[in-house]
């Protein structure tokens, strides 16, 4: 098929999906890649979208199946790769706290919770990408929907949540408990990912105790004496977050997400695995 400007379009919607299903940059980008080599073979397609999403999601399941085993065997909690930018992006891809979140489903309630949460599609459209019927979509959104105890479209307060960013992290610098108390919930939630490579948690924390305890001790680390690194303001998957950096070199040393409700912290996602570590322009 010839590679018109309207099927060149549809990259970003395709890289959305891949990168959505597998949690993973250069994965989806070299599964988009692949699926357009094969869209010139094809032959006679009426719907070049529907088509070309239904390889990507098909791709992506039986990508996601071969990954199983590698992210059970990875060293400490495994994260998605975060989409860094200084600014936020106008169509932000999904949001990483709820990428994270998709684990918890088998690859099959990943594609349809996407197709409908991300882009809305009608449950015909998703019937077709996925070989289930209509009514199965509806089901299988409603079981990821009681998997992921999350409520659907839930929207980020920006100024909000950038206020609880700057109390969290001046609260951690000073060692201040009393706010940082204030700050997380008491049954707040800690996972890192260092990958085997930089230091991290190597299974998830639980619980204040735990988590105020883990940031307290690694300021007192003498890597982390003094002035050594700094925070800067960035976005992750279109949502603020905090970039640690080596103030020496500016080298990235780590990412910090938060998931927040309206008063407090729920959940950190804090990412120092440097492959995953990629600032991209806006």
């Amino acid at each position: 098929m010839e590679t018109t400007t309207e099927v060149l379009q549809l990259r970003p919607y395709l890289f959305k999906i891949a990168y959505s299903m597998l949690g993973e940059i250069a994965e989806a980008e070299d599964m988009v890649q692949d699926v357009y080599e094969k869209w010139i073979a094809a032959e006679n397609v009426r719907e070049p979208k529907a088509y070309l999403a239904r390889m990507v999601v098909n791709q992506s399941i039986k990508r996601l199946n071969e990954l199983k085993t590698l992210r059970e065997t990875y060293t400490g909690p495994w994260l998605p790769e975060p989409i860094i930018t200084l600014e936020a992006t106008d169509s932000p891809t999904i949001e990483y706290g709820l990428l994270f979140l998709l684990e918890r489903l088998n690859p099959i309630e990943r594609a349809v919770f996407i197709l409908r949460e991300s882009f809305n599609e009608d449950y015909n459209y998703i019937a077709e990408l996925t070989g289930l019927t209509p009514d199965n979509c509806r089901q299988t959104l409603h079981r990821s929907y009681d998997k992921l105890d999350r409520k659907p479209n839930r929207a980020v307060d920006t100024l909000k949540h950038n206020a609880l960013i700057e109390a969290f992290l001046v609260s951690v610098i000073q060692r201040d408990r009393t706010s940082l108390e204030q700050i997380l919930r008491n049954d707040i939630e800690l996972f890192s990912d260092g990958g085997g490579k930089r230091n991290a948690a190597l299974k998830p924390l639980f619980g204040f105790e735990k988590v105020h305890k883990f940031f307290f001790g690694v300021m007192q680390l003498t890597e982390n004496q003094g002035e050594e690194f700094e925070f800067k303001p960035a976005f992750v998957n279109g949502v603020p977050a905090a970039l640690i950096l080596r103030k020496a070199d500016q080298t990235l040393d780590s990412i910090q997400y938060f998931e927040c409700d309206d008063t407090v912290i729920t959940r950190l996602l804090l990412v120092r695995n440097p492959d995953k570590l990629q600032l991209r322009a806006n």
